[in-house]
């Protein structure tokens, strides 16, 4: 039995390596208020920042714009009405504001609006939204537009994850002391049929005890490396060990970078179609760039496989490849390493942990919820996703 490894955004976060969307949004309007508290003014597609000199500095609480929080900034987003947006709903005019950000798209406005929610799947999502409605009223130019502005921000991301890894190389993940490792290879007690017995020898033995994988694909979605040092760790004792990075990796040409959306088989998909700017970031086109959909795909249809999700919210911008998965006749079983939202202040049990909401997002690539019940293994306490503290260890220069 072969094993697929689905990660995703949550496994880098459980590293304390802030790759999620909240954060880079938030460090980008750090950069954009620190430019304009330079230079008086700082533009580009998404936002204009503007530095007020009229401002009276008494009346600066915080001048540590490195400090500030997603709230600090929502202050400033000037209306039509020249009235900023304020998390306590008082009005602060623009007279009084040190900076004035306007916001130039309709992408980033939604964006911002969303971002103390969102994650990666919900940036795509959105964008896919906007994308459908633009294209049902043949707006031709604002697609054009619209698809600048998407540019911009897998730019700006690409170039933040460069960043947040650079700062990350002098962190090592002890994987050798991990019981992910562990957690990872062993095997899934599910697939056992009733214990049988037969005697060889005068000797009885078990027949049916499972083995650990043959194979083990680890399917990136994230861009970051992180999972190399546990791919090492694992070829030790599973040398037929591999990592595919599906949405490309950092610093790799070869491999460029995928950030759109991938349900083809939604209702809207046909109306996309009409013109070829809509499929500019429909992940489908970009998977064709690469072997890596191609060598994907042998590895499911070979072979029977387990799969295990680690950090990936199975949302529908990956429901094309995520239905090939599950719906697949060789796809025996699906485990679930769920994370603790209660962050251990609460026992830990099925209701602090996002396997519910998990089934959910599962459950709507099934194409038959019979199927769904059968691989679906159920929740467990032990089937937790948690780094252990003593893997992360600093190397300190």
């Amino acid at each position: 039995m072969n094993r697929l490894i689905l990660i995703g955004n949550g496994f880098d976060i459980a590293h304390k390596i802030k790759t999620s969307y909240k954060d880079f949004i938030l460090d980008y309007l750090k950069n954009t208020f620190n430019s304009a508290r330079k230079y008086g003014k700082y533009e580009d597609e998404f936002l204009i920042v503007i530095k007020n000199d009229r401002f009276d500095k008494q009346l600066n609480t915080n001048p540590y714009i490195s400090t500030w929080e997603l709230n600090n900034f929502y202050g400033y987003v000037q209306s039509d009405n020249s009235l900023g947006i304020t998390v306590t709903g008082r009005p602060f005019y623009k007279e009084i504001l040190e900076y004035t950000l306007k916001l130039k798209n309709n992408l980033i406005s939604i964006l911002l609006s969303s971002c103390r929610e969102s994650n990666w799947v919900d940036i795509e999502n959105e964008y896919y939204k906007i994308l459908c409605e633009l294209s049902s009223k043949n707006k031709i130019q604002e697609i054009i537009e619209l698809n600048k502005g998407f540019e911009l921000l897998q730019n700006l991301l690409y170039d933040y994850l460069i960043r947040i890894e650079e700062q990350h190389s002098s962190h090592k993940y002890d994987a050798s002391r991990s019981n992910l490792v562990s957690q990872l290879t062993e095997p899934i007690k599910h697939n056992l049929a009733p214990q049988s017995k037969k005697t060889v020898r005068g000797i009885t033995i078990n027949t049916n005890d499972a083995p650990t994988p043959s194979n083990i694909l680890f399917l990136n979605f994230n861009y970051t490396s992180t999972i190399e040092t546990y791919v090492k760790e694992i070829r030790k004792t599973i040398p037929n060990t591999d990592v595919i990075y599906i949405h490309g990796k950092l610093n790799d040409i070869n491999n460029p970078m995928i950030f759109g959306y991938g349900d083809e088989q939604e209702t809207n998909f046909e109306v996309l179609e009409k013109y070829d700017e809509c499929l500019k970031y429909v992940k489908t086109y970009w998977y064709l760039r690469t072997n890596n959909y191609e060598n994907f795909l042998k590895f499911i249809d070979v072979d029977e496989f387990e799969v295990y999700i680690m950090g990936h919210s199975c949302g529908m911008s990956d429901k094309t490849m995520l239905s090939s998965i599950f719906n697949n006749p060789n796809c025996k079983k699906i485990k679930v390493l769920t994370y603790d939202k209660s962050f251990g202040s609460k026992d830990l049990a099925i209701d602090t942990t996002n396997y519910i909401e998990m089934t959910y997002q599962i459950g709507r690539l099934f194409n038959n919820k019979a199927d769904l019940r059968k691989k679906l293994i159920p929740f467990e306490t032990q089937d937790l996703l948690k780094i252990d503290a003593q893997v992360l260890l600093t190397i300190t220069t």
